[in-house]
């Protein structure tokens, strides 16, 4: 496909997108080494992930914002990066969060359930492993997330019943909460039972 492309279209016009592809199968293999390289190290305490390595000049990806990860996803991530940096010497990861997603369990429902939920909301929702409570300032200072993606991410939190806040009625949260409604000094608990 890519060959008939570039005859029509010329080699610059497909020379991105066949740099995309091999991206795409060298991050395969990468992430191949990089099991073997927990098994061979005993790396027991690693979160089971995958990664795509991207080229940043192959992919329109802006810069990522800064944000603190919660220590369950620190140590996949510092050891993903050792893996990396010690196979590719002088090359640099920068981590698209805003770009990631995972899968997270929970351990306190009957059933149990597996939530599929962007990078920001599962350290938030690890936050309540630290803690049954929070208040919105001390979430958003612990994670460090900007003030607007912040809020956003609370409000879909929210909004899918994982979390709760006592201070916001329900009938407010079904119909139209917004961002604007979330007060810093609000508190927020998780869920016992989400519907």
């Amino acid at each position: 496909m890519i060959t008939k492309l570039k005859q029509a279209c010329g080699f610059e016009y497909t020379s991105k997108l066949q740099r995309m592809f091999q991206d795409i199968g060298v991050s395969k293999d990468l992430i191949d080494q990089y099991r073997t390289y927990c098994e061979k190290n005993k790396l027991d305490d690693i979160v089971d992930f995958s990664v795509m390595v991207l080229s940043s000049n192959s992919w329109p990806f802006s810069a990522p914002p800064n944000f603190v990860l919660s220590p369950e996803l620190k140590r996949t991530f510092d050891s993903f990066t050792n893996f990396y940096t010690q196979q590719h010497n002088g090359r640099k990861l920068t981590w698209l969060h805003q770009h990631s997603k995972g899968d997270i369990q929970t351990l306190y429902t009957k059933p149990k359930y597996i939530l599929h939920v962007s990078t920001y909301q599962m350290v938030v929702l690890l936050l309540f492993n630290k803690s049954a409570s929070w208040t919105v300032e001390r979430m958003q200072d612990e994670t460090q997330i900007k003030s607007d993606l912040f809020l956003q991410v609370l409000c879909g939190l929210l909004k899918s019943k994982l979390i709760i806040c006592p201070e916001i009625n329900d009938d407010e949260v079904e119909e139209e909460l917004k961002e604007t409604d979330i007060k810093m000094h609000h508190n927020i608990l998780v869920a016992e039972d989400f519907k």
